[in-house]
């Protein structure tokens, strides 16, 4: 008798933790840049460098990186931009987690605030939340049959089960060239960048995931032009790049974070030797779970009527995925300047991010409320501060609908912004939209119990003997023919020819008649 075994990698939830830090450091003006007069938009970004788990704790590093564009004491050149980094280390409690988990951090940045000291110092500060997931991928060994196994009677269960079919990081690198529109003069030097992912569309193909997607690429610059020396523009780029995933199939369930992780543009010669190409290398960092759907048969029990069979059970504890989501949420807001600040003639560049408050299991579904922080840059009617920046909030509140939520479930949520736009209103107020996707998937905790080995003996044939080769039966509740059949040395289909049945189902106080399959075993 050899029992035949199959392996499957389970994926199931440790834990999560969250913790919120604030990061705050002074920073002075670079000598090579001008005094400051007035702060005008600062963008930041989190870089995580290590995050580790060991004994019931996560300990994480990185670096808070953060670029200021300000107006400076340089009359022919005053948009300046200086850049600096606050390390961290932050570290949080998480029971049961080990070093062998796979650990997820995410973070939200709130309210990243830069302040002018003075003319020669200015202070960075940042409120951070951390959010850590740990998961315990393991491979199982199940019974699934018995080879030459005589006389064995075999009970299969069956069992459906989300696979990790591979799980890891990896980057995309896109090159792209972008010319100066015909109507701008040369770049004598880039003063700021953003870029915006404008939407992603994610796919498993079969040995590769693929993304495709678009930016919105923003670049202001010094032009040498006297009378209008600032100068900016905005400029498409799509991407369709794959990554290999080593087995991947079209039909398996892809779980991909994407991060742009770095961006660097540089300035170079045409063909006529004029500075009006740019060389763009935008980073993404793929963080991708690929997930495979099985539907297996394992062994649930055995027993002969030759010799005595006893199933040693072992409970098996995974994740299944309940529901994969992408929930939309349409966001509006009205913006209006300060006081202090200059009008609007035009708007620049939109920019947001957002902030998670509250993520909380509810009866069939996810109850989701947070913050779209927007910042929109403009030129200002003012010839000595030609550049000025508007900040504003969007609160939001959804409830994500799932059904079979239960609370012992666990979940990952990806929030992405698309589509952020935002037009005058007026010359003091202005009207940002965006969308905001939820992609969420949601696990549901599964307990299990399969045979993982079978010891075997002899019948006690004293007892066997003491049975009556008939039996007159009346069917309690929670019985089955398998566990008749067991009982009394016989066999389903024996009982079900005997009695007449045309199907296993049994009904309480039903009678039955019972008779031992081979009365020559004793």
């Amino acid at each position: 008798m050899e029992i035949i075994r199959d392996r499957i990698r389970t994926k199931h939830f440790v834990g999560r933790a969250v913790s919120q830090t604030t990061m705050e450091h002074d920073f002075n003006v670079p000598d090579v840049k001008p005094d400051i007069e007035q702060m005008i938009e600062e963008t930041g970004e989190l870089k995580i460098t290590e995050a580790r788990a060991n004994d019931g704790k996560i300990v994480i590093r990185g670096k808070l990186e953060f670029s200021v564009l300000y107006i400076g004491s340089s009359i022919s050149r005053p948009m300046q931009k200086m850049c600096g980094s606050i390390p961290f280390e932050e570290s949080m409690n998480m029971d049961g987690v080990t070093d062998k988990d796979d650990i997820k951090v995410s973070w939200d940045m709130e309210d990243l605030r830069t302040r002018m000291i003075n003319s020669r110092k200015i202070s960075v500060r940042s409120i951070v939340s951390f959010c850590v997931t740990a998961s315990k991928t393991e491979e199982e060994e199940m019974a699934v049959d018995i080879k030459d196994g005589e006389d064995i009677y075999m009970l299969p269960k069956a069992l459906d089960v989300s696979q990790i079919h591979s799980q890891k990081k990896d980057i995309v690198r896109i090159r792209r060239e972008i010319n100066v529109p015909a109507t701008k003069p040369n770049i004598m030097e880039i003063i700021w960048d953003q870029v915006m992912i404008g939407s992603l569309d994610i796919k498993v193909l079969d040995g590769r995931v693929n993304v495709r997607g678009d930016f919105d690429v923003f670049i202001m610059y010094a032009s040498q032009e006297e009378k209008n020396p600032l100068q900016y523009f905005n400029h498409p780029l799509d991407f369709n790049e794959s990554v290999d995933c080593a087995g991947a199939a079209e039909e398996m369930i892809g779980n991909v974070e994407v991060k742009m992780i770095a961006r660097e543009f540089n300035v170079k010669e045409n063909e006529d030797g004029e500075l009006r190409k740019i060389e763009a290398e935008i980073v993404l960092e793929l963080n991708m779970a690929v997930y495979e759907e099985k539907h297996i048969k394992i062994l649930a029990d055995v027993y002969s009527n030759r010799k005595k069979l006893e199933p040693v059970m072992k409970e098996m504890i995974f994740d299944n995925i309940l529901m994969k989501n992408q929930s939309v949420i349409k966001l509006a807001q009205k913006i209006k300047i300060k006081n202090d600040q200059a009008k609007i003639l035009q708007i620049c560049q939109s920019d947001a991010s957002v902030k998670m408050d509250r993520m909380e299991i509810m009866k069939n579904g996810i109850m989701v409320e947070g913050v779209v922080y927007a910042q929109i840059l403009y030129i200002a009617a003012d010839d000595k501060k030609p550049v000025n920046a508007i900040k504003g909030t969007i609160p939001f509140s959804h409830m994500i609908e799932i059904d079979g939520m239960k609370p012992q479930c666990s979940f990952e949520m990806l929030p992405v912004l698309e589509q952020v736009s935002s037009t005058m209103a007026d010359s003091e107020e202005i009207d940002i939209k965006a969308e905001l996707y939820l992609n969420t998937i949601v696990f549901e905790q599964t307990r299990t119990e399969m045979l993982s080995d079978i010891k075997v003996s002899a019948l006690d044939y004293e007892a066997l003997e003491a049975m009556p080769g008939i039996v007159g039966y009346v069917v309690h509740p929670g019985d089955t023919l398998w566990k008749l059949a067991k009982q009394f040395y016989t066999t389903k289909e024996r009982i079900m020819s005997v009695n007449h049945l045309d199907s296993e189902t049994l009904s309480p106080r039903q009678k039955l008649v019972i008779v031992k399959e081979d009365q020559s075993i004793v």
